[in-house]
């Protein structure tokens, strides 16, 4: 049987329990769970994992490997993409909840209920299901206003 793979992280996961300190692939990716206009089917990525860190650790190790791969094939962190300058030397690192905070001027700690999430997202005009949950309106208001941007590295980590 021959088998397009949906992912790299398995494996890599399984080399650092086996005792690789480091471990990374760049490989391509194919996915088949629905089209929609937010994924790709298929694409290329690059996955990385180190053992004894933690996730700042890890935020390090990428910024670093952008700038140097900037520095050496552009000659600069600063680069040009579609008409727009992105600096790779730089880079913010935000919470989901912080980052909706900044783009979209909405406090997710200010709900107090599934209600109140819903009721800012009327306001706002982002449209989410009937049921949705402060999470899931959380979700929404990133996609309608922090989506667009993220142009210098935005890195958005779990704690809330």
């Amino acid at each position: 049987d021959m088998v397009l793979r949906i992912e790299t992280e398995l494996y890599l996961k399984s080399l650092i329990v086996g005792g690789m300190d480091k471990v990374y692939e760049v490989g391509r990716i194919f996915r088949n769970e629905g089209m929609d206009t937010k994924h790709n089917p298929e694409f290329t990525s690059i996955e990385l994992y180190q053992a004894y860190t933690d996730y700042h650790g890890m935020m390090d190790l990428v910024e670093e490997l952008y700038k140097k791969l900037a520095t050496e094939i552009c000659g600069s962190t600063k680069i040009t993409y579609q008409g727009i300058e992105i600096d790779l030397g730089k880079w913010e690192r935000l919470t989901m909840v912080d980052a909706v905070k900044k783009y979209a001027g909405v406090d997710y700690n200010d709900w107090k209920s599934d209600e109140d999430a819903r009721a800012d997202a009327k306001k706002h005009h982002v449209e989410v299901p009937a049921d949705a949950t402060a999470g899931t309106v959380l979700v929404e208001f990133f996609d309608a206003f922090v989506e667009d941007n993220k142009v210098n590295g935005i890195y958005l980590h779990s704690a809330v």
